[in-house]
């Protein structure tokens, strides 16, 4: 209990080694409770109707909402520097795509958005936690791993619902819209020496410091910078394929499952017309 409120500032100005190493037992056991659920909470929400089905998206993206609002008042009253928790990463932008997803008629838009940004950077910051620092028993750290998994299990429940239909065009109106953000982002990161989107400096144990490594020490920032891009429309590709592999393997057993019900109905009708024949020619024959 002794670590369990204290923050990362306080952390670094006492020297304290307390945190954990990406993969160790304890890692391993939130990736795999949290997969554990999606894979759960998906096959319920698709057996589920539209109505039930709306009223969970909206429970989580207000439950997400509010776990954001409750980290930054303990945050707060703590006495961190608030500069450093603001809602600047992508998973906190997620907050609001969520929102938009549940309550707003753009679901079109935002499941592309959910597919190609927010669930793999979800996905991301699970399998290369920047939170490192923290011990397991901490709130930062149960906050953290928390906070993504539900944006993983939110989208696994939509995508196995049928409800995103991932397009190529989604994968450019993507890109854009991270510009887009990123821009105002990357001039805040200058003026107030912060690092939100990992824009000014790689996260450690994550691919972009390979993308640093290659481009950055080159190059400087400008190097860096394109070498994201890069690596963000190589990643937004190969999840294309992916997705289209699995939409093709979706459209697979939907047929399969309509040849079957359909044969069934075919036999069904045959074997009717069958005893109809014998029924006549019983008649008949009395």
């Amino acid at each position: 209990m002794e670590y369990f409120l204290i923050y990362s500032a306080q952390i670094k100005n006492r020297g304290l080694d307390i945190g954990f190493d990406l993969y160790e037992p304890g890692h391993l056991l939130w990736l795999a409770a949290i997969l554990i659920i999606a894979g759960l909470a998906a096959s319920r929400y698709k057996k589920a109707r539209p109505r039930s089905r709306s009223r969970v998206r909206k429970a989580f993206a207000v439950i997400l909402l509010l776990s954001e609002i409750l980290k930054d008042t303990v945050i707060a009253l703590l006495g961190a520097d608030m500069i450093e928790y603001l809602p600047l990463h992508l998973c906190s932008f997620t907050i609001l795509i969520m929102l938009l997803d549940a309550f707003g008629p753009w679901r079109d838009f935002t499941g592309q958005l959910l597919a190609y940004a927010m669930f793999p950077g979800a996905c991301a910051a699970l399998l290369f936690c920047n939170w490192t620092e923290y011990p397991f028993f901490n709130y930062m750290n149960i906050h953290s791993f928390a906070f993504h998994g539900w944006i993983v299990i939110y989208f696994f429940m939509i995508y196995a619902g049928g409800e995103v239909r991932v397009r190529y065009k989604g994968l450019w109106q993507t890109v854009l819209a991270m510009i887009i953000v990123s821009i105002p982002v990357y001039i805040f990161n200058l003026n107030f020496d912060t690092n939100y989107l990992f824009l000014n400096e790689a996260s450690e144990g994550s691919p972009l410091v390979i993308v640093w490594d290659i481009f950055g020490t080159r190059l400087g920032a400008p190097g860096y910078l394109a070498g994201i891009v890069l690596l963000v429309l190589l990643i937004f590709h190969a999840l294309y394929l992916i997705y289209r592999i699995l939409e093709q393997i979706r459209e697979q057993r939907i047929w399969r499952a309509r040849s079957v019900s359909s044969g069934r109905k075919n036999r069904k009708r045959a074997l009717k017309g069958s005893e109809r024949r014998d029924e006549y020619y019983v008649k008949k024959q009395g």
